[in-house]
């Protein structure tokens, strides 16, 4: 798609979210971030882990199976999301890539966790229309820049 004489890419964001309210949630959030984008939505932490093993299995990723921005549930089903995160943070062809922790609850214990292991924020489920806005800024921030 050309606007303005300049070619916007399609940003793709894979979001692994147990609930499926969250997941909706998350959805409407990221629909107020004005960029093309395509979600990839997984159901537990064992369908991410082989999603990104079988990119660039052969060696490379390609710019059509690179993922531009990856929220996980911190209380995903089967393989925990800090092992996602770690598997990811040390492998070079995924470790660049935004990871934004999911959370329904604010617990400061965790939230220092999950940033020690390499998350770029955590973010909780809003419950006031300001939460709301800041979670749609965090996303703007690493789809927009």
């Amino acid at each position: 798609m050309i606007e303005g004489g300049i070619f916007l890419k399609v940003k793709r964001v894979l979001i692994a979210v147990k609930d499926r309210e969250n997941v909706e949630l998350l959805i409407e959030e990221l629909s107020a971030v004005n960029c093309r984008k395509e979600i990839i939505l997984k159901e537990n932490g064992q369908e991410v882990a082989d999603y990104f093993e079988n990119i660039g299995s052969d060696g490379t990723v390609n710019a059509d199976s690179q993922i531009d921005l990856l929220i996980l549930c911190l209380n995903l089903p089967r393989v925990h999301c800090l092992d996602i995160l770690k598997l990811l943070k040390k492998d070079p062809k995924h470790s660049s890539i935004p990871i934004i922790i999911f959370s329904t609850r604010i617990d400061s214990n965790t939230a220092s966790e999950v940033y020690e292991n390499g998350a770029n924020s955590y973010i909780t489920k809003p419950i006031s229309f300001a939460d709301f806005q800041k979670n749609i800024q965090i996303f703007r921030k690493y789809l927009l820049n």
